[in-house]
């Protein structure tokens, strides 16, 4: 039997997290899926990636709480209600659920827990930089508007 070394609650925020990391990779896996079938393939490609860096998140977490001797169990397969019709909805979607994200990690940091604090710098960091890099796509496709041209443009970069 392995020692717990942070609080419960500590515990129950970070098997809290790794729902919302599930959640989020198959957020970004429906719209893909989306994505491929309206013909953006790039975009396509760019959403599959966040999906997996999403199960790397997930991965990390897992890791970290088997550390500090607190079980990660599989959380069930969240269902999916977001049904965006544009890639502009997409990426608004995204960028609130990283915000969202970024919000509850810093939530978890503020208990005050050092252990704790440590892992989830790293985080907070991501989310930080998911949800600027998020905003910068939203500001870039407003440029573009319904510009075919643009858009197509915009989706061909979007798999870089």
């Amino acid at each position: 039997m392995k020692a717990e070394i942070i609080s419960a609650d500590a515990a129950g925020q970070l098997l809290q997290a790794l729902e919302k990391e599930m959640y989020a990779s198959h957020l970004y896996r429906q719209f893909a899926t989306k994505c491929q079938f309206l013909g953006y393939f790039g975009t396509q490609s760019f959403f599959l990636h966040e999906s997996n860096d999403e199960l790397t998140h997930f991965q990390k977490l897992v890791d970290f709480l088997n550390d500090v001797g607190v079980e990660a169990m599989m959380p069930s397969t969240p269902e999916i209600n977001e049904a965006p019709e544009s890639l502009m909805e997409m990426l608004k979607q995204a960028f609130e659920t990283e915000k969202k994200l970024l919000m509850f990690y810093t939530g978890i940091y503020s208990m005050g827990d050092p252990v704790v604090q440590q892992a989830i710098l790293e985080f907070i960091e991501i989310q930080r930089k998911a949800v600027g890099e998020y905003g910068d796509l939203i500001a870039r496709l407003e440029i573009v508007k319904d510009d075919t041209c643009g858009l197509i443009i915009f989706d061909q970069e979007m798999k870089q």
